[in-house]
């Protein structure tokens, strides 16, 4: 027999050991034929870089090489209506605490970074963004 485990039993505690329902990924990103919009690079995977931050905070620490691409979109996120409609990552419109696509100053170089769940964030390779560690190194390594 499975014994249940309610959310409400969690202690302070508990909640600040580390259990976040989000965490930040970033993956490289090319952009697509439609001006504003860009697609996953081929063959590229996204990686977990932040379990406490979100888009807006990693924002603040980039290097001042790396900018925002203002009213981007990502082909396979912002296109699918079923994702738009129900992802409340994306069904209230572009919110910058959980998505956003920056550019290196050169244009050569677009990386996107998005929020996902613990779920999708146990799949991924984590290369977490912190003083020491480049944030080209985080996300374009295994490129």
């Amino acid at each position: 027999m499975i014994d249940s485990f309610p959310a409400a039993s969690l202690n302070r505690d508990q909640a600040d050991a580390g259990m976040l329902l989000f965490a930040l990924a970033a993956a490289p990103v090319v952009p697509a034929l439609e001006r504003g919009w860009f697609q996953r690079r081929a063959h590229a995977c996204a990686t977990v870089i932040s379990r406490e931050e979100d888009v807006s905070d990693v924002l603040l620490r980039l290097p001042q090489s790396w900018n925002i691409v203002d009213g981007a979109r990502c082909k396979g996120l912002h296109d699918d209506e079923d994702i738009v409609a129900s992802d409340p990552r994306f069904n209230h419109g572009c919110d910058p605490r959980s998505f956003a696509i920056v550019a290196h100053a050169g244009g050569e170089r677009f990386a996107m970074l998005m929020m996902v769940n613990a779920a999708e964030a146990m799949l991924m390779p984590e290369r977490l963004f912190r003083n020491e560690q480049s944030f080209e190194r985080c996300v374009f390594e295994r490129e």
